[in-house]
């Protein structure tokens, strides 16, 4: 699956040019015509949204930036509009855009932008180091089923370290806390931890502290279609087997387990 970036605009000339950034970098392009439909794809996890702002920010983007928000954290939000806007400008700023640029901006700064976020880092300090006590603490009441109690170690492991490594603690953390929902059968809740989960994971390298993180990322995804599928209605039907096992390999993470794509037993 290549990253998706999602825009929304009217002008088709400038959306072609964007998508043909995008695909010469790697990616492809969501492409939406209504603040609802932006809001529900970001569900989805882009790596980038590209919204076009109408005259002081009307047409309902605003709100649907705002709800973004509250359910995907990390997700860069670019708004765009005419440089003269100054109220759609200060509005987008209000609501949680994290850049709110001109067309003529946005033109210059997106070749950069994207490949910045289709990118995952090559390399991330303590990626390379093996995981600490905390984490392996965390990873085996995990694979005891304990998807709750795994929480506490994990967040302690995410606040007691600074460095970016730390997003790998939270990812598995929210992926851990999104198989308690599924068992306590809160779709909702559920929902958002594999979201959160796709976000932290997408934005690390493929192998960290030994984990296989593309897998993880793969799981998530995969894991979260299933819930989706099967909807709040019959959440008590999640295959459990489909809990995967956690695994890491040291400090060494060429050598992750080709296991870690395979289910929990349970």
């Amino acid at each position: 699956m290549t990253p998706a970036v999602l825009l929304s605009t009217t002008d088709l000339f400038f959306a072609a040019r964007i998508q043909n950034v995008v695909e010469k970098l790697g990616g492809h392009v969501q492409s939406v015509a209504t603040a609802a439909e932006w809001a529900a794809q970001l569900g989805e996890v882009p790596v980038l949204a590209i919204v076009e702002l109408g005259p002081g920010g009307q047409g309902g983007w605003l709100h649907a930036v705002q709800y973004a928000r509250k359910w995907t954290r990390g997700i860069p939000i670019v708004a765009f509009g005419a440089h003269v806007d100054v109220d759609a400008q200060a509005a987008a700023h209000a609501a949680g855009c994290d850049f709110v640029w001109s067309k003529n901006r946005l033109t210059r700064e997106l070749p950069t932008l994207v490949a910045r976020c289709l990118a995952p880092a090559e390399e991330m300090a303590g990626c390379a180091d093996a995981p600490n006590e905390l984490v392996r603490q965390g990873v085996a009441l995990y694979n005891q089923g304990q998807y709750y109690r795994c929480h506490d170690a994990l967040e302690a492991a995410w606040v007691a370290d600074p460095r970016p490594c730390r997003q790998l603690y939270q990812g598995l953390l929210q992926f851990a806390v999104a198989l308690h929902h599924i068992e306590q059968g809160h779709f909702t809740g559920a929902d958002k931890m594999f979201r959160r989960a796709i976000n932290k994971f997408q934005r690390l390298p493929p192998h960290c502290q030994g984990f296989d993180v593309a897998a993880l990322l793969r799981h998530s995804r995969s894991l979260r279609q299933e819930l989706l599928a099967l909807g709040p209605e019959r959440i008590a039907h999640f295959p459990r087997q489909l809990f995967p096992s956690l695994t890491y390999a040291g400090a060494d993470p060429s050598a992750a387990p080709s296991s870690a794509e395979g289910g929990k037993k349970r």
